[in-house]
């Protein structure tokens, strides 16, 4: 009887260790794998290294006039930014006369332009409508709307720069490097240049000789300052331009 009582027991006992093993089983069923440590550490959107920039070649230096960037502010008249004003008809702050006027309901600091009517009468506009085409219509001034060119805004992409208000280093033609023996004042693209004046004293500047008085010259430069020398302070043309050394071939 008593080995038939333990044999019971352990029949018993047999379901309880079943459902035992099979809970670790599906408990370990659901755990993820680890994950190797190169995968696991790696970010998830890691980028590529950037490409070195090459430096200046032998006999070389970094373009004084960009930097090394091989693009400068664009020097068209009147461009900002890569803009410059409609060439259509409409009002421009630029255009014309523009004045403050004391006009109920506005602002003083309010600018206005003036046009005269045949009849000798005036209408003004103030600087809201600047991009406005004004035209005489029976003979008064009237406001037809925004320009067609700019949209009434007044302003268009610079033609030289595309709207960036940047062009190609003209020293460096983009490069970003040039010889170790240019300098600003003695380069292929500033010898080029046509009002290149170079004095006795060693100075060089761009400009023109605009008056002379007996030995006396009065040279107003590109950036319109004022120099008075004399006539012999002023080196021949012949020595104005020297050659200056080619960009290197390696670039």
């Amino acid at each position: 009887m008593a080995n038939a009582a333990q044999l019971l027991r352990r029949f018993a006992f047999c379901p309880v260790l079943a459902c035992f093993l099979g809970a670790l089983l599906f408990a370990g069923c659901g755990k993820p794998a680890d994950a190797p440590k190169s995968q696991a550490t790696a970010p998830a959107n890691s980028a590529p290294p950037p490409p070195e920039v090459a430096g200046p070649g032998p006999n070389e230096k970094v373009c004084f006039a960009c930097k090394g960037e091989g693009t400068v502010p664009c020097l068209v008249p009147g461009c900002k930014d890569g803009w410059v004003d409609c060439p259509g008809p409409c009002l421009k702050l630029s255009r014309g006369v523009w004045t403050h006027m004391n006009v109920a309901g506005h602002d003083p600091g309010d600018l206005w332009i003036t046009f005269t009517a045949a009849d000798g009468g005036t209408m003004s506009w103030n600087q809201n409508h600047v991009g406005d085409v004004i035209v005489m219509q029976d003979g008064k001034p009237t406001d037809i709307g925004k320009c067609k060119i700019c949209g009434g805004t007044g302003k268009v992409k610079c033609d030289v720069c595309k709207g960036t208000g940047k062009v190609t280093c003209p020293i460096c033609n983009g490069k970003k490097f040039i010889p170790v023996a240019w300098t600003p004042t003695d380069n292929p693209w500033f010898n080029s240049q046509p009002d290149v004046i170079r004095l006795a004293d060693g100075q060089v500047l761009l400009g023109r000789v605009a008056a002379s008085v007996g030995d006396d010259r009065t040279i107003v430069t590109r950036d319109k300052k004022i120099l008075h020398v004399k006539a012999s302070d002023i080196l021949p043309k012949a020595d104005t331009n020297p050659p200056a050394a080619k960009t290197s071939s390696s670039k």
